[in-house]
């Protein structure tokens, strides 16, 4: 950690003694971090900026990748659209970059790199100008410097939320380097990484990778809360987050898996007079599949709106007899196990199978650990 501490500031004590008083708030906020502090850290590292920024999603967001403010800042970072899109996020129909835990990272450093250059490296006005905007920063250094007064932060006239902002990240930071001293138990998160990025290429339906990756489709969700729909979007690549522990699984999937057979659904415009339930029967579809497709939480549609439809292979039940399945031909082992939403691991080891490519038309392969 780089940044001057004066921890004796009345404002960095108050900070400090709210978070000591709030122990349950450290623990949760640490459970949050476990996923992503390791990746932030590394992109923080390679940057050689303070380490201490690496606790400003406490600050911005406790660590909450899909919170939403008022002002209208959202992700970890707390960016707001036309700020992330100033530094290269990218939105669309399917995306949001700001939640996006990777892609706002970048950004949000590559910010904070702009707004270091800008003060003059400065770190606490820049950390400051994070929060407030450069502008307003700049206006109290110039005020106090017609004044005659110092232009450090601490004695910068800024809003209070400026004004406590600052405080709250040096107090976390002291904090956590003196443990012991301050007697506050902070769940460790390991050195390691817990996810990595998976890029892929196309369209890719989020629950068909979540099962090709062996994991649960929430936990897929709650990696990657920058998909707005349940694919990534046609129009550009995605990078993926995946738990360290299915991503070789993940990848090996994926490219064993034709293009065609990564979307399995297609794109219907709402006309007047549909209704989930009219759609879903002209499709051969369920409400629950395109309501789930879609993210919707009731079956309010409008006209004009856009919906994926999942194919009624992708919704019917899968052809198998007490957990076993005749193998056809053209079949792959990724498009089994998402088939039936069972990991390839499992089905190579269920199998006895030494590598995907020994599937074989007319095989007898057991898909359910119930089985055989």
């Amino acid at each position: 950690m780089q940044l001057d501490m004066p921890l004796d500031h009345p404002r960095v004590v108050a900070q400090r003694n709210w978070y000591l008083k709030h122990p349950a708030y450290m623990r949760s906020v640490s459970e949050r971090a476990r996923p992503f502090l390791y990746l932030i850290k590394e992109e923080i590292e390679k940057r050689n900026m303070p380490m201490e920024l690496v606790l400003l999603p406490v600050v911005e967001s406790t660590f909450d990748p899909k919170a939403y403010s008022r002002g209208h800042a959202a992700g970890l970072w707390q960016m707001l659209q036309g700020t992330g899109k100033n530094f290269g996020l990218h939105y669309d129909s399917w995306y949001d970059g700001r939640y996006d835990v990777m892609a706002s990272t970048r950004a949000a450093l590559d910010y904070l790199e702009y707004l270091h250059g800008f003060f003059d490296g400065d770190w606490l006005h820049a950390l400051a100008a994070y929060n407030s905007g450069e502008g307003r920063v700049q206006q109290a250094i110039k005020a106090n410097r017609r004044q005659g007064k110092p232009t450090d932060y601490w004695s910068l006239s800024l809003p209070k939320e400026t004004q406590n902002y600052l405080p709250k990240l040096l107090a976390l930071a002291d904090i956590l380097k003196h443990q012991n001293h301050y007697g506050m138990d902070v769940p460790a998160v390991p050195n390691r990484p817990q996810v990595t990025v998976v890029e892929v290429e196309g369209q890719v339906d989020l629950n068909m990778a979540a099962d090709l990756a062996g994991m649960n489709r929430n936990q897929l969700k709650q990696l990657n809360p920058g998909f707005k729909k349940a694919a990534t979007s046609p129009a550009r690549n995605a990078e993926i987050l995946v738990p360290v522990s299915h991503a070789q699984g993940f990848e090996l999937a994926m490219a064993d898996r034709p293009q065609q057979e990564r979307r399995e659904f297609q794109r219907y415009q709402v006309r007047g007079g549909d209704s989930l339930g009219v759609i879903a029967r002209r499709h051969g579809t369920s409400i629950e599949a395109i309501r789930q497709a879609n993210n919707l939480s009731g079956n309010t549609i409008r006209v004009g709106q856009t919906l994926m439809l999942p194919s009624a292979a992708r919704v019917a039940s899968p052809s198998a007899s007490d957990g076993v399945y005749l193998v056809k031909a053209g079949d792959s082992l990724s498009a089994i196990a998402s088939r039936f939403s069972v990991s390839i691991t499992d089905l190579l080891r269920w199998n006895r199978l030494p590598d995907q490519d020994s599937l074989r038309a007319g095989q007898r392969l057991i898909v359910s650990v119930n089985s055989g």
